[in-house]
């Protein structure tokens, strides 16, 4: 087997070389005789294997954050190849989220059937330096969805109008059409809305645009969008205070429908706000997701359309009020909220117009 390397090494920690960086990761990945990345391999290419029949391990250094170093790692077996992540946390604060993101992702993937998350598999503790846990890197591995990447609001040179840029590290960026990006917050939304559990509240959230949360595929006008992060699966409200269902849900969509518009230009810049259309995207997505939902008979028959009356009687006045206490519960130090603020009052606007006309949806 070859281990090649590429890439920088963690930047967030001086402390740790590039060298031991990928021996932790090795480390981690080659515990009881590879014998769990044996198993997820198998689990990836549909077939039992051997560790003999794996051909080569090629890790990848990626992208380096202030809470993760995550490595690509690429196992081929024959003509397959099985393409996993290993999250690498350094940082105190960084290992307690490593922790809790791999058990929420384990937990929706045993609670939920859809594919939009990658697995979890298998999490393991390596030392940069000898001694104390404050010289350990904390990693898990989990699905790496090859042929996805990162898409951010930007601005095309061409035309000067606001798009989704796909960050393709393959070939080249290239921004997505409007029918694409109409259908990528459609997913989004459906996506987020499917994993929203309307009798305990609990979502998952947080989730950012400009953190890369997202991932598309552009086949055509095919479009795929799958979440390779869950740090939290809560409640935002507390039924025991009360709360009916519809109330939650429709607080739920409220805040969808304002993070959804919120992105960084090109990922790294200003706070962006994105363009009127999202919002019916995010509409639509929602309400598809519940109605999948009824289908499946996770809520009950008739839930959907009486929730729909519900919002549909709302004034405009109403909804800006329940917009406005959600963001004064936000941190008001977040960079986000002077953005939200300032487009507060036209986005109230623009979502109970594209409630009232739900029936030619």
């Amino acid at each position: 087997m070859r281990l090649t390397r590429r890439g920088d090494p963690p930047a967030a920690d001086p402390g740790v070389s590039y060298g031991r960086y990928f021996e932790g990761v090795t480390d981690v990945m080659s515990q009881d005789g590879y014998e769990p990345l044996v198993q997820a391999t198998s689990r990836q290419v549909g077939r039992d294997i051997l560790l003999s029949d794996i051909d080569q391990i090629l890790i990848h250094a990626e992208k380096h954050g202030s809470d993760y170093h995550p490595a690509r790692i690429e196992v081929v077996v024959g003509a397959d190849r099985a393409a996993f992540v290993m999250n690498v946390a350094i940082t105190a604060r960084g290992k307690a989220w490593l922790c809790r993101e791999f058990e929420v992702l384990q937990g929706l993937n045993r609670r939920y059937s859809y594919r939009f998350l990658p697995q979890a598999y298998f999490q393991g503790e390596a030392f940069h330096e000898s001694g104390s846990d404050k010289n350990t890197m904390l990693m898990f591995l989990a699905d790496w969805f090859q042929g996805y990447y990162e898409f951010h609001l930007s601005i095309d040179k061409r035309d000067g109008a606001q798009g989704l840029l796909v960050w393709d590290t393959e070939k080249s960026p290239y921004f997505l059409s409007r029918s694409q990006t109409r259908e990528v917050y459609h997913q989004t939304s459906k996506m987020l809305t499917l994993y929203y559990d309307v009798e305990t509240f609990e979502q998952i959230f947080p989730w950012h645009h400009a953190a890369g949360d997202f991932v598309v595929k552009a086949d055509g006008e095919s479009i795929d969008v799958r979440l390779i992060t869950a740090r939290q699966y809560t409640p935002m409200l507390d039924r025991s205070e009360g709360v009916s269902a519809h109330e939650a849900l429709l607080f739920f969509l409220l805040n969808l429908s304002i993070r959804m518009r919120l992105d960084r230009l090109d990922g790294v810049g200003p706070v962006a706000w994105a363009n009127d259309g999202c919002v019916q995207a995010t509409l639509e997505g929602f309400i598809e997701g519940l109605a999948i939902k009824e289908q499946r008979e996770v809520i009950p028959g008739g839930f959907l359309d009486a929730f729909i009356r519900d919002i549909k009687s709302s004034s405009v006045e109403e909804l800006s009020h329940g917009f406005h206490t959600l963001v004064d519960a936000c941190d008001q130090l977040a960079p986000d909220i002077p953005v939200i603020r300032n487009h507060l009052k036209k986005h109230a606007s623009k979502l109970h117009t594209i409630v009232q006309g739900l029936n030619d949806l």
